[in-house]
């Protein structure tokens, strides 16, 4: 990847967590003037980054009006979740039967993290090892279409402004959840951890009252 790639995918995820967190909201005009001032680069990066958000579907280029917040709505998030409930349940099922030794090691030093945080009821910090142990699970799968579409697809649900933050009597449950999946790991069940990770899903988008 050259400079110039790299510095516009770099902008982009900076543009999408504007975008997921609303400080840019939907319906509104951007241009790659305001953008690179706000970020202070060239407006070349700034174009290339326009381009794959327009992709991704979260702004919409109109010819001869410009470039428009799409953001997600509700129902966008409820198709997400649909989604990433079949490709982590695959996911899970691969990574019982292909994880390495180290990749079992780290998925169990996330749980690990997640019982110390769960015990002091840090919200914050158990959302980001939370994400962190659902990462390693993709990894562990060996499967680059699904590494890269789960890790998409959890970005978007991590930063949108329309999921509610944990509670601190929630996070009893999503250990308990969690916990499950990793036993499923330690008795190299695919089945069982396919069923602990729908189960973790739909109850996370109950949480989420999605």
């Amino acid at each position: 990847m050259d400079v110039q790639t790299s510095l516009s995918t770099d902008l982009a995820e900076k543009i999408r967590i504007e975008i997921l967190s609303e400080r840019l909201r939907p319906g509104a005009k951007i241009t790659e003037l305001s953008l690179s001032r706000m970020f202070g680069v060239s407006r070349t990066p700034v174009r290339e980054a326009l381009k794959n958000l327009d992709t991704e579907g979260l702004i919409d280029m109109i010819p001869n009006r410009g470039a428009f917040v799409v953001g997600l709505s509700m129902d966008d998030l409820k198709d997400l979740y649909a989604l990433r409930t079949s490709a982590e349940v695959q996911a899970v099922r691969w990574a019982v039967e292909r994880r390495t030794a180290d990749e079992m090691e780290g998925i169990e030093e996330s749980l690990d993290f997640m019982i110390f945080y769960t015990e002091r009821g840090d919200t914050k910090r158990m959302r980001s090892i939370n994400a962190g142990f659902h990462r390693k699970i993709a990894l562990a799968s060996h499967c680059r279409i699904v590494i890269d579409d789960l890790f998409r697809m959890q970005e978007y649900i991590r930063y949108s402004i329309r999921i509610k933050p944990y509670r601190a009597d929630e996070l009893a449950d999503i250990l308990r959840e969690h916990q499950a999946i990793f036993t499923a790991f330690k008795a190299s069940d695919p089945e069982a951890g396919a069923a602990a990770m729908h189960t973790h899903i739909q109850n996370s988008l109950t949480r989420a009252n999605l």
